[in-house]
């Protein structure tokens, strides 16, 4: 099988959560506590100290350095009705989760799960737990482009996740990636500016992370056309919108009626703003910087006499 193509779209999966960085003293003799605390300080991740280890610091130049360093990563596992296991998402903080479908379609290329899904042989114990540990390595491998075996995958454990009526199984993965960061110095300080692991070369994460919200903006025009025709429905029954200043309220005031599944945050996971009178309602959300009011908001509005 041809894997090629997965390696290189896919090991920016962690990249384009790995672009909100803290600085650190702009020093060219990066310190591993430095690295560490760099890391461990990404705003994305919300990572504990604990969860970083740094392997290698090299300085390649008065202003940059490489660093080597594994962290610890959670991931949501889910199966199809025939049983196959994919990689559905992977945990960016506390309740946040990032989708990897929304970055498939970002960077424009298409899932394989090789040959992952083969039948495992029967296991007895913990080691009978589904996915095995086994299927779990091989499809974080093949998302990340790393050759197995490897020690740039480590499973700490894995967690079946029992939801009643739940529409497919699920799992959560713990697991320890290697990877390589290009840290470079300016005025405010260190920033992680590429990203390598597997089996590919260095990419720069700024035109990665720009694809990636460019997607997530076209998510966010989506749902709230959704919400606004649920709006107009509601409306058209009443003779009003729903009057209220909380997204929360009007999205209870919809559901399930009129709106068939509940819209509550954008995806850079911040909840969607809601204003609404009885002949005209704005639906926004924050964008990219996640505040509102800036010129990144994304505004949905309709005024009805």
């Amino acid at each position: 099988m041809n894997t090629g193509k997965v390696s290189i779209a896919f090991f920016p999966i962690l990249a384009c959560c790995l672009i909100v960085l803290a600085g650190v003293d702009a020093r060219a003799d990066l310190s591993v506590s430095q690295a560490r605390k760099a890391i461990s300080r990404i705003a994305a991740f919300e990572l504990k100290s604990s969860e970083v280890r740094v392997k290698s610091v090299s300085a390649s130049s008065a202003s940059a350095a490489d660093v080597s360093a594994e962290i610890k990563t959670v991931f949501k596992f889910e199966a199809d009705k025939e049983g196959r296991w994919r990689v559905a998402e992977i945990r960016t903080g506390q309740g946040r989760w990032e989708s990897i479908d929304l970055i498939a379609n970002a960077l424009g290329t298409q899932l394989d799960q090789g040959d992952c899904n083969a039948p495992d042989p029967p296991l007895r114990g913990k080691a009978a737990v589904d996915p095995s540990v086994k299927r779990a390595r091989c499809l974080l491998g093949h998302l990340f482009g790393v050759e197995i075996p490897s020690d740039a995958i480590r499973i700490q454990e894995v967690n079946p996740m029992p939801i009643p009526m739940a529409s497919q199984p699920s799992a959560t993965v713990v697991a320890w990636l290697r990877f390589d960061t290009r840290l470079t110095s300016d005025k405010s300080g260190w920033h992680v500016t590429e990203l390598r692991t597997g089996n590919h070369d260095w990419v720069k994460l700024e035109p990665l992370l720009a694809a990636v919200n460019q997607q997530k903006e076209k998510l966010v025009h989506s749902e709230l056309e959704l919400i606004a025709g649920a709006l107009e429905k509601f409306r058209r029954d009443r003779g009003f919108y729903v009057v209220s200043d909380k997204q929360s309220v009007a999205i209870d005031f919809l559901s399930p009626r009129y709106l068939g599944r509940v819209i509550r945050v954008d995806p850079w996971n911040q909840p969607y703003k809601y204003l609404g009178e009885r002949g005209h309602f704005t639906l926004r959300s924050t964008g990219p910087d996640r505040k509102a009011d800036t010129p990144d908001d994304i505004l949905l509005s309709e005024s009805r006499n």
